[in-house]
This record gives C-alpha cells, sequence and structure tokens, in this order.
C-alpha cells in the first residue's frame, strides 16, 4: 500500500498550499520532508515583531497552510494523518503528517481545493451575502472540529466596532516601529511576498473595520460603496499555541467553504492585536472564549483582481531533511 505521495505531487500541494493567506502576506511557513513524513515549521525570521510580537498570528498563518495543504492533498487522492505540536522541545514545529490513499473524492473537496486558487483577499466595501443564516450555520459546523468558535457580530454593534478600529488606527499612526514594518511590507509589489498595490484599497474607499494601509490602487464598480459584508469571530475556549493553529485551519476552512460559495472574503486581524481590543470584541460577541480572528464575508462589488498576490517560490518553503 501507498504511504507516501511522489515528489511530484506534494510539491504541487505545497505550492497550492501556499496560496493560503498569512499577516501582510508574510508566508512565515517552511515545509521539511523526511522518507515517510512531512513537518510544517515556523519561519521566525518572518515574524513581524512590531505588528505580532507574540508570535500569534505567524502561527495562525501556518494553521491556514497547513489546512490548505490537506485540502490540496485531499482532492489528489491523498488523506492527512496530523499531529499538532508534535515536540515539546522545539516551538518551531507546529505539525507532521502522515499519509494514506484514498479511493474516492467528493465533489465538496474538490470545490474546496478549486478555491484554494480563486481566493482573494477583497479589502474594499461588499454587499451584503444572501440566505446568509444558512451559509453561516454551515460554516460554525465546519469549524468545530478544530476546537473553534464562530460567532456573528451583530449589525447594531458594526458602529462600535469601527469605532474601535478607528481608534486603533490612530493610536498606530504615532508607533513609528509599526509604521516602519507596515511601509516594508504593504504597497511596494517589487518583491514575491508583501501586498501589493492593486490589493490594497484607494484612501477614499478604506473599510472602517480594516486595518489602515498605505493607498493602493485597487479597483471595484462603486466608489461610493458601503460595506455591507457579513463580519464572523473566530474564538477559542482558551489562548495556547496549539489554539492559534487550529483557529488558523478554522479560518482557511470558512475562507475555502465561502470562496466555494461564490462569497469574497476578507480576514481581519488588527482588531485581536491587543487585550484591550480582545476583550472589547469578547464583550460585543457575547462570548467566554479568546477572540482570535475576525474575517469579512459578502459580494464583491464588481470583478474581482484577476491577478493573485505574489508568493515565495517553492524552492525557499520546501526542504528535504538532511540524513
Amino acid at each position: 500500500m501507498e504511504t507516501m505521495p511522489d515528489g511530484r505531487t506534494l510539491e504541487s500541494a505545497v505550492a497550492l498550499a501556499s496560496r493560503a493567506p498569512s499577516l501582510h502576506n508574510s508566508q512565515p511557513w517552511r515545509w521539511t520532508l523526511d522518507a515517510d513524513e512531512l513537518a510544517l515549521f515556523s519561519d521566525s525570521d518572518r515574524i513581524l515583531p512590531a505588528t505580532d510580537p507574540s508570535g500569534r498570528q505567524m502561527v495562525l498563518s501556518c494553521g491556514a497552510v497547513l489546512h490548505h495543504l490537506r485540502v490540496a492533498l485531499t482532492a489528489r487522492h491523498w488523506a492527512t494523518v496530523v499531529e499538532r505540536m508534535p515536540d515539546a522541545t522545539n516551538r518551531r514545529c507546529l505539525a507532521t503528517l502522515r499519509f494514506r490513499r484514498l479511493d474516492a473524492v467528493t465533489d465538496i473537496d474538490l470545490r474546496m481545493a478549486e478555491a484554494i486558487g480563486r481566493r482573494r483577499t477583497e479589502r474594499l466595501p461588499m454587499g451584503a451575502p444572501q440566505e446568509w443564516a444558512r451559509a453561516e450555520s454551515a460554516l460554525q459546523m465546519l469549524v468545530e472540529p478544530a476546537g473553534v468558535r464562530l460567532s456573528a457580530i451583530a449589525e447594531h454593534e458594526r458602529p462600535a466596532l469601527e469605532e474601535l478600529s478607528r481608534r486603533i488606527g490612530g493610536e498606530r499612526r504615532s508607533d513609528l516601529a509599526y509604521q516602519t514594518e507596515l511601509s516594508w511590507w504593504a504597497g511596494h509589489g517589487m518583491y514575491p511576498d508583501g501586498i501589493p498595490p492593486d490589493a490594497l484599497p484607494p484612501g477614499r474607499r478604506t473599510v472602517a473595520t480594516e486595518r489602515e494601509f498605505p493607498p493602493g490602487n485597487a479597483t471595484g464598480e462603486s466608489a461610493e460603496a458601503e460595506d455591507r459584508a457579513a463580519i464572523l469571530l473566530l474564538s477559542t475556549t482558551t489562548d495556547t499555541r496549539l489554539d492559534w493553529l487550529r483557529s488558523g485551519e478554522a479560518l482557511s476552512a470558512v475562507l475555502l467553504a465561502c470562496t466555494a460559495r461564490g462569497l469574497a472574503t476578507c480576514s481581519v486581524t488588527h482588531l485581536t492585536e491587543s487585550e484591550s481590543s480582545r476583550a472589547f470584541l469578547r464583550e460585543t460577541a457575547r462570548i467566554e472564549g479568546v477572540p482570535q480572528v475576525m474575517i469579512r464575508v459578502g459580494v464583491r462589488a464588481g470583478p474581482g483582481p484577476d491577478a493573485a498576490t505574489p508568493r515565495r517560490p517553492t524552492s525557499a518553503i520546501l526542504f528535504r531533511k538532511q540524513s
């Protein structure tokens, strides 16, 4: 019985999984291939210390790429058996994966994998999603196996959320280290990482619940559209590194499921970067757990960008373990 995908299958799956979202498109992950397993490591050289001093969002990003890879391999008829946080002496090692051949793949599996290549982060205003109550219920069931809770932010709470976002933006404007880091990662478009200008909204089209980025040139149909996206919150009971990893996996599942449904999405992380803002979200969403990441979900106004944001080459993230 086959117990390991061939090299070409693994490389193509890793390349596709690298479409996963990450903080400022930093792509802070590394894969190491052994004779019978694949290991996922965080890449501490790519942490953003001013924005993410604890490394929580780095681990969350790695959780997203882990789920993306599992989806990509399933579509290639390979199931994965994952051990998370396998080495207590090595905090960078986040998961190991072993494999078994699948005889059949469902249409849902194929749609989720196909969504990886189509997903784009939509930072422009969105329209309200249709038949949302049914979709939200399906998403809640999707994240439960990861031990993550999905909650919706009520419409009447949106103004308070927008005010919190504006206050955080104001505080960040005077943070030199944060602004220097942001300017390095956002808007340059010269490297296979970071956020290019065409993925950032022009100043007049910013969304109040979004992070303040340098003005870009992303385009949409309506220059005056008000954001009517649904706002979801992923939370966990505790706040360990395992919780961060599982939250990233849940985030990936939500983004891909929404993309497969024809919806646009945007991860919102700046509102969970401080203890005070997380406490506010906990009270706003009326949850007892720990807020990890927010997600905007809606209908894109006009066609989305054709070009995907850049990604690092596979040779920079996949390595064979030295014997």
